[in-house]
Order: C-alpha cells, then sequence, then structure tokens
C-alpha cells in the first residue's frame, strides 16, 4: 500500500513539475520536463497525466498494451526500469546525468515504428476501427508526410528513368513508409466519416503518387485512397479543379488487377461535368474502350459500359461522347449500355443481322484491333507527357466490311427494314423523322441517286404501312406540306415517290386533315400528268382522302376542276396505267364521296350532272371492282353481254368479276332502254 501510494504521488508530482494540471493543482507550463516525460512515458501517456487520475496512468504502466497511441508491454518497461537505474547510479556516483533529462530517451521497440501525428501507423493499421480522439488531426499529419515523402519518391522515379527501384534497401524501406501512410490514410478515411474534407487542396499530391510505377502496391494503396474521398461531392469538384485524371487513366493500364477500382472511382468522378470535359479531352474513352472490346473479365467490361452511359447522360458533353463512340460501334450499342450494360456486352460478343444491327466476328475483331493500337499509342505518349491529349480524327469511322455499301438511316438499315418492315424498332419515332428527313432532303434534288431514292421511298411506305400510328407524328412533324413540294419536279421519279408517299399517308384521320390545310390538290394533278402510270395510285389516294369528309379537301377539289379532271379520265387517257377498270372504279368512288360534302357537294353534283361520261357509272356498284392490292381492282362489262334478271327484267348494265386472264374491257356496257325491252 506503501509503495503503490509512493506511486501515485509520484504521478502527481510529474503532473505538477510539467504543469498538466488545473485548478488547484495548476503550475506553470514547463516545455523541457514535458518532453523528458513524453519521451520516457511516451506521448500518449504523458497526456493522461492532465487527467487528473494517477491510478489509470499506473494501471496502464503496469499492464501490457498495443493500440495505435501506446506499445507498452514487459520489454518498455524493463528498458525504461535500466534507463532510470543508470541515471540514478551515475547521478550519486558522478554527479551527472543525461544532459537532455531523458528527452532524448527512445525505446528499442519504438525505433522501427513509423509515427505519424502520436499514432503507430502500424498499429492503426492493424485496428482501423480503433477510435480516434482527433481522426481529421492525423489525417493533416498523414498528408504532411505524404507531401515530405512524395518529392524524395519522385525524383527517385526520374532517375530510374519512369520506373520506380524497388530493389535497394533504403527505397524499399522508404516506399513501406509511404505505403504505410497510404494504408492509414485510406483507413481513417473509411472509418471516419468527414475526415475526408481534409484531403481538399491535396489531390495533386495524391494523384501525383499513381504515377510511380514499378511500386504496384503503393499505386494501389494510392488509388484507394482516392476511392475513398470519391463519395464526398466537395472532393469530387476539388479533383475536378486540380486537371489531374490522366493520373488515374494510367493506372487502367499499368495496374491491370486494381481496374475494378479505377472504374468504381471513375464513376462517382464523372458526376462532375468538368471531369467527363477533361476525360473526352484526355482519352478516357479509348482507355474505357479497350476495356469494353478486349478485356477478359465480363465484370470489367460490364463497369465500362456503365460508365459510357453514364458519360453519354451528361447534358453537356455526353452527345459529343455518343457520336465519337458511334465512330467505332453502332448506336444500338450506346442504347443497351444505358438499358442493361449486361446485354450491351452479350450483344457486343453476338452475330446479329437485323434492321437496326449488322455485327459478326469479323466486325467484332476489326473494332477490337483498332481499339487496342490507337489506346497503346496514346498510353506511350500519356505515360511520357501526362498533359498529352487525345482526339479523333474527323473522318476517322471503322468501317466494317459487311456494312459497305449498306444505305443507313437514322441507324436503321433500309434493305433488311424494307424485308422486315414489323421490326420493333428502338426508337421508331427518331428512325420516322431521319427516314422522312432523308426523303424530304433526296426530293429537293433536281437528280438524286434514283437507287437511293427508290430505297428510302420504299422504306418510308414500309414504315407507315407496318407501323400505321407511326403516321399520326408527321403532322406534328410539319412533313405533311414537304410530301406536295416535290410533285411538280421535272425528274419524273420524284413525282412517283411523292404520290407514294402520300398514298400510304391517306390513310391516317390526321394527316389527312393536315392535307386538306395545305395545297395538295393541285400538286397531286400536276404528278399525274408527269407520271400517267401512276394515275391509279393516285385516283386511290384521291378516294382516301375525301372519304374521311375533309370540307376544305373538296374546296380544293372545285378550285382546281379535280371534277372535270376526273371525269376526263373515265372517259379516257388510262392507257398506261396497269388496271384501267380498277383505276375508274376509283375514280368513280372519289367522285361519290366528294358530293357527299355538305358544303360543296351540290357544286360537284352539278359539275357530274352535266356530263354525259358520269352517266354511265353513277348507278354502279364498285365496291367488288377493288381489289386487295395497293392499286385497285378491276372494272369489267363486256360491250356485247347483257345480263338479265331471273324475271326478265334487265339488271344493272356490266357486272363485276374477280379479274381473270381474259382481255377486259375499259369502259361499261350500253344501257338497255325500255322500248328494247318491250321490243323482246
Amino acid at each position: 500500500e506503501v509503495a503503490n501510494n509512493l506511486a501515485r504521488l509520484s504521478m502527481q508530482a510529474l503532473a505538477r513539475l510539467g504543469g498538466y494540471l488545473d485548478g488547484d493543482q495548476k503550475t506553470p507550463d514547463n516545455p523541457a520536463v514535458r518532453r523528458s516525460i513524453a519521451a520516457m512515458l511516451t506521448t500518449y501517456l504523458s497526456r493522461q497525466l492532465s487527467k487528473g487520475d494517477p491510478g489509470q496512468v499506473l494501471k496502464i504502466l503496469n499492464s501490457n498494451t498495443e493500440n495505435p497511441y501506446l506499445i507498452w508491454d514487459n520489454g518498455t518497461r524493463m528498458e525504461l526500469t535500466e534507463f532510470l537505474q543508470t541515471q540514478q547510479s551515475e547521478k550519486i556516483r558522478t554527479g551527472e546525468c543525461d544532459p537532455s533529462y531523458g528527452a532524448d530517451f527512445c525505446f528499442t521497440i519504438h525505433e522501427k515504428e513509423l509515427v505519424v501525428g502520436e499514432i503507430y501507423v502500424r498499429v492503426y493499421n492493424e485496428q482501423p476501427t480503433f477510435p480516434l480522439e482527433d481522426a481529421k488531426g492525423f489525417t493533416r499529419k498523414l498528408i504532411d508526410y505524404l507531401g515530405s515523402s512524395a518529392e524524395y519518391l519522385h525524383s527517385l522515379l526520374a532517375l530510374s528513368q519512369g520506373t520506380m527501384d524497388t530493389t535497394k534497401e533504403s527505397n524499399k524501406l522508404r516506399l513501406q513508409m509511404v505505403e504505410m501512410a497510404l494504408e492509414a490514410l485510406r483507413n481513417v478515411i473509411r472509418n471516419n466519416p468527414g475526415t475526408e474534407v481534409v484531403c481538399l487542396g491535396h489531390f495533386r499530391l495524391l494523384f501525383a503518387l499513381l504515377r510511380l510505377h514499378g511500386a504496384g502496391k503503393l499505386q494501389q494503396l494510392a488509388l484507394e485512397v482516392v476511392n475513398s474521398v470519391t463519395t464526398n461531392q466537395d472532393c469530387v469538384n476539388d479533383i475536378a479543379d486540380a486537371f489531374v485524371l490522366p493520373y488515374l487513366l494510367l493506372v487502367i493500364q499499368s495496374l491491370p488487377p486494381s481496374r475494378s477500382t479505377v472504374l468504381e472511382s471513375l464513376h462517382a468522378l464523372l458526376s462532375s461535368t468538368k471531369i467527363v470535359k477533361e476525360a473526352l479531352a484526355r482519352g478516357a474513352l479509348i482507355y474505357l474502350l479497350d476495356l469494353f472490346c478486349n478485356s477478359t473479365h465480363p465484370n470489367i467490361r460490364e463497369q465500362t459500359a456503365e460508365l459510357f452511359s453514364k458519360m453519354i447522360a451528361d447534358k453537356l458533353v455526353g452527345p459529343k461522347i455518343r457520336i465519337i463512340l458511334s465512330k467505332f460501334l453502332p448506336g444500338i450499342f450506346m442504347d443497351a449500355m444505358r438499358d442493361s450494360p449486361e446485354a450491351a456486352v452479350h450483344m457486343f460478343e453476338g452475330t446479329h443481322e437485323n434492321p437496326e444491327l449488322i455485327w459478326n466476328d469479323d466486325a467484332r475483331e476489326k473494332v477490337s484491333s483498332v481499339v487496342k493500337k490507337m489506346k497503346d499509342a496514346h498510353y506511350i505518349a500519356q505515360k511520357d507527357n501526362i498533359e498529352a491529349s487525345w482526339k479523333l480524327p474527323e473522318d476517322f469511322a471503322v468501317v466494317y466490311t459487311d456494312v459497305e455499301g449498306e444505305l443507313t438511316v437514322g441507324g436503321v438499315f433500309l434493305r433488311l427494314f424494307i424485308s422486315q418492315p414489323g421490326w420493333v424498332l428502338r426508337k421508331p419515332k427518331e428512325f420516322q423523322v431521319a427516314l422522312t428527313e432523308r426523303w424530304i432532303e433526296l426530293t429537293s434534288k433536281n437528280n438524286p441517286d434514283g437507287e437511293v431514292l427508290e430505297t428510302v421511298t420504299t422504306a418510308v411506305v414500309s414504315l407507315f404501312t407496318a407501323q400505321p400510328q407511326l403516321a399520326d407524328n408527321a403532322p406534328g412533324l410539319g412533313h405533311i406540306p414537304q410530301v406536295f413540294k416535290p410533285m411538280s419536279s421535272r425528274n419524273t421519279a420524284i413525282p412517283k415517290s411523292a404520290l407514294l408517299v402520300v398514298h400510304v399517308l391517306a390513310n391516317n384521320d390526321l394527316c389527312v386533315t393536315s392535307m386538306s390545310q395545305t395545297e395538295c390538290i393541285r400538286p397531286m394533278m400536276v404528278a399525274m400528268r408527269a407520271r400517267p402510270d401512276m394515275v391509279g395510285i393516285a385516283c386511290e389516294t384521291f378516294f382516301r382522302m375525301f372519304e374521311k369528309d375533309q370540307t376544305d379537301l373538296v374546296k380544293q377539289a372545285i378550285e382546281a376542276e379535280l371534277v372535270q379532271y376526273l371525269l376526263k379520265l373515265l372517259d379516257g387517257g388510262l392507257e398506261q396505267v396497269e388496271n384501267p377498270a380498277g383505276t375508274k372504279a376509283q375514280i368513280v368512288k372519289s367522285l361519290k364521296a366528294m358530293t357527299r360534302s355538305l358544303e360543296y357537294g351540290e357544286q360537284v353534283q352539278s359539275v357530274l350532272d352535266k356530263s354525259t361520261v358520269w352517266t354511265s357509272y353513277r348507278d354502279q356498284k364498285h365496291d367488288l371492282f377493288i381489289s386487295q392490292t395497293t392499286t385497285a381492282g378491276y372494272l369489267t362489262g363486256g360491250e356485247k353481254e347483257q345480263v338479265t334478271s331471273s324475271k326478265g327484267g334487265p339488271s344493272v348494265a356490266g357486272y363485276l368479276t374477280a379479274g381473270t386472264s381474259a382481255a377486259m374491257p375499259d369502259k361499261p356496257p350500253p344501257m338497255v332502254r325500255d322500248e328494247d325491252m318491250q321490243g323482246e
């Protein structure tokens, strides 16, 4: 008990000598005594003296402890006891003692320990969840230590011509210390939320450590530190201001095992438009493309696809990134990356031939080879000059042998689309816009490529035939007036094309409403005169238009004298039409549809009543004349044949058949008069 009491009093005496206590026990600070006590009792225990609980300090001194603040065991106790006994003996014997009064004393076990901010870094790395008294202060000390070591490491890198020599013992020890500090920095950030903000302003230092090629573990730990801070938006913004992304990109190539961590970090960083812009300028796309095309790890490729999707989604830079990627890969891949990165990888590895994608082994190998060559060249340039930029030549594009000569519009191969018009398109409206605008562009030229015009026209007709609901978009897109403009072209292929497009659009109510609000009848008549062989199509189009009860269309017809023109065609002029009888049926139906107009029907009827031609057709039934083909069926009736009813009375002149191989007359038989019947 006496010994214990003496020990407690001794602790109190030490506390008062150093000026550790407050209140009634307060004494002036004594820096010299404090240095001595900190050296012999360790910094951590010396600070415990200020708590006024000598018993707790004595308890620790008499036990074995190893934590980030204290390494204390039998060896340290014995070493301190021997030092104090030696000093006592010397003082008694010679009157002299240690000139530093123990301030220079150092425990043997502590000599090889890295101590940063009073913390044993090795022990902290073994116990990363240990509660720290001042986590932010420790973080600052670690960054300061790394800053003091970085200059040495970079000079070493320069002397070793770009690759760190880790075989020398002196280099090895210094590297180990830096690695321990980086590991501690990673641990303190991960286990103490909020400490990452201490790194603000120091990202050039941290990212530069990624460039120490040859020191793989150090690079890995520096990368993990970077990865840990990217969860904080302030850190992301500061990294964007530091322009340090190239250091991270180089690690993709120089440290293959860490690629997943690099991609994770990039995913967080690319939430900043500024970093997306820097990524584009510094060649991130070519590194990532190489991973997507050539990596052997599916997870890495999926992460890369996800990154592309995030970059493309950026409102400012995304469109440009998409354009560049489309130079290497068909556009459908970018959409797949957005919808499902895993599906994008499977698609890349598969073989496809459909309206939206022609992709096979040759195409895949060609893209992979081109990307790898470009990546290797850029890596060499960037390794030598961290500021090296990457830019794709304006006229660059990977040319796939199998798609050469294929006509593509809006990412759709028209040849394959025409053969599969019901294909479910990823972006039907976008394709409709692109296809229609391409058609408008072609028909606005005097001499467009005839084959291209025919293909595009067929594609337009196929689209609206197989997917009629898309025609609802045409009026809102302003395409309806554009369809009628080329009908007056002197190139006869263009009016034909325009008539075919109008023919399919006339099936849609909204399109016909839009047609009624633009000048359409006169242009169609001009086109019919230019292409007599298309009169059948045009007449069927008229019927489709007029049957939808658009008064303005009937008004246009009257003003353009369409009624008279159609009557003239009934009388003759259908020699070049494939099915004259069917065309006449369509004309009759069109004229009858016009007469049903409440506002202008009487005017149309008035013109018809004056026509001698009309009297030959007005009472006929025409429904069965129209076949299921696009260009109408047959209107038949023999001039010498007359059909009587079962009662012997006359039937309607002419009759309807389903069309045979026999030559069919192109006009109805004469009407049977009453007096002729009486004579019989």
